[in-house]
This record gives structure tokens, sequence and C-alpha cells, in this order.
């Protein structure tokens, strides 16, 4: 196990854990419910027992940026402006929660891109409409205490391990959950989300984790990866079964992202574990060090 040193990049622990009272929104991935973080919600408010855990579903099926959108306009219409906010979203609902993040962040520009280029990536003109309903360019900007994203395809490029496992999650859910049409597959598949987000700028201190740098199955195709090297080609194998380590990572971003390329936020990437078998993309966030590694960086906020 790797020790996490959070206080280089986040600082000393600032807040005392039984007095802060923070709202922390924890958001689930695809092919999944706010059921599945029930015991993440539990571990936080034991945590910070005043803290307000808004855990809930939402349609995953919808596009991420319709989904982030609702998020920010959810939050700007249910909670006091003064309260510090903090993000924690897995898998896809990292980026549900980064989208919410430049939502909130800068408002005007969001209606201004959403306007602008939705439509022209891709989008679905009644994602549009219904974010230029919700008025956001009318309300003030709110600031972000801090985003955690937990295994969350942040890449800015979706690799080639990476739509293995992603296609065979979405075949699961979408067997049980079959859509006409589902706008999230579109932005994990493609890079429009990715290109619509590399026109903000924030400074939202970010977090982001991975289960680890290995796993049994990349380590056992390590004459697979050598084979293709040789011949001048990258084969890259997901860390945790679903998504990769170098994706996660916003440093190893393709297309500019808000946060470290295009913003200038406290940015740190870990992982949990060097080589573990055990942390898989679906119970990353059941696992203990994870666990206390966001309650720690939560504390530095």
């Amino acid at each position: 196990m790797l020790s996490v040193n959070l206080e280089p990049v986040f600082g000393q622990v600032q807040r005392n854990p039984s007095l802060w009272d923070p709202i922390v929104v924890i958001r689930h991935g695809i092919c999944s419910s706010y059921q599945s973080f029930v015991n993440l919600a539990a571990h936080l408010q034991e945590a910070f027992p005043k803290a307000k855990l808004d855990n809930q579903s939402y349609a995953w099926r919808d596009s991420v940026l319709i989904s982030g959108a609702r998020l920010a306009n959810h939050i700007l219409n249910t909670y006091d402006p003064a309260r510090p906010l903090v993000f924690i979203g897995h898998s896809m609902g990292g980026l549900v929660c980064r989208v919410a993040n430049v939502a909130l962040r800068d408002p005007t520009s969001f209606v201004y891109f959403v306007t602008n280029l939705s439509l022209g990536l891709g989008y679905a003109g009644t994602d549009m409409l219904e974010i230029q309903n919700f008025r956001l360019a009318n309300k003030p900007p709110r600031k972000v205490a801090l985003l955690v994203t937990l295994a969350t395809p942040n890449s800015g490029a979706v690799l080639q391990g990476q739509v293995t496992g992603i296609a065979a999650l979405l075949q699961a859910g979408l067997n049980a959950y079959p859509p006409t049409r589902s706008g999230a597959v579109a932005d994990l598949t493609s890079d429009r989300l990715f290109r619509f987000l590399q026109n903000f700028c924030v400074d939202t201190p970010s977090l982001s984790i991975s289960g680890s740098g290995a796993n049994r199955f990349a380590l056992g195709a390590g004459q697979l990866t050598a084979w293709f090297s040789q011949r001048g080609l990258r084969l890259e194998l997901p860390h945790d079964l679903i998504v990769e380590d170098r994706s996660v990572d916003l440093r190893s971003s393709i297309l500019p992202n808000e946060i470290v390329q295009q913003g200038n936020a406290r940015y740190l990437h870990v992982r949990t574990y060097l080589n573990c078998t055990d942390v898989s993309h679906t119970n990353i966030y059941d696992d203990t060090t994870v666990r206390q590694t966001i309650v720690d960086c939560i504390s530095r906020c």
C-alpha cells in the first residue's frame, strides 16, 4: 500500500471534522444508483457529523452535459451558498461533477458555450433548451471547495483497454435498462464532452484516485504489451478492469482540461495501491484506504 501524502498539494488539515458543515455531493456512475454509495455516505457522515450528504440517483442514460447542468441547478436551488461544497463522483459521475463544477464556477460562460457549441458537438437540442431554461447565467458563481473523482475516465481520449472495459459494463447495464439512444454512451465513447470542457478554466482543488498502477491482468499481459511496443504500438490495459490509471490522471489528458492545463487548480492524482488485485472499478469507493484519503482531503479544504 502506498502512503498518500496530501499535504504538499492541499496543505495542512484546516477543519475540525466534528464542527465543519459542508455539503458533500456524491454521484454514481453509469449503470448504477445511489444505493451503491450508501456505505460511503454513512462513513462521511460519521466523519463529518454536521455535513449534509447529498447522495442521489440521476438519469444516467442522459448525456453527461445535461446531468451536470441539472446537478448545478439542483445545488443552486437547494443549498445555502455560504456552506462549503464538495463533489465526489465515481466513474462517469466524476465527469458529471466536472460539468457541474464549471457550470457553478462560471455560469455565464457555461450557458454561452452550451448555446454556441453543444449542437455542433452532437448534443441534443432538448439538452440545450433544458439548460437554457435553468437560467444559470442569471445566477452568481458558486465556489466549490473540493472535487474528488474516483476511477473516472478523465483523460480526454478513450483508450483501447478502457473501451473494452466500458463496453462490457455498458452491455450489462443496457441489457437491464435498454435505452432508445443513450447520450451517456456518446459521451464515454467520443471526445465531445472533453472538447466542451476545454473551453473553461477553474481553480477548484481536485483529487483523482485510481485503484492501482497495475493488476494481475495487466501484469500477466506483459509479453503482449512488450511485443506491441517493439512494433511502435502502445497497448493500454485497464488497471481496474474498466478504466486505466493513465486515463484517470488529468495530467495525462490528451485534450486540455479545465482543471490542470486550462485552469490553475491544486491537483493531485493518487494510486491507492501500487499493485493490487482486490480494488476494482466497481468497489473502489468501498476501499478503506480510499475512504480515509477522501476524509483526509476534505479536512484540508
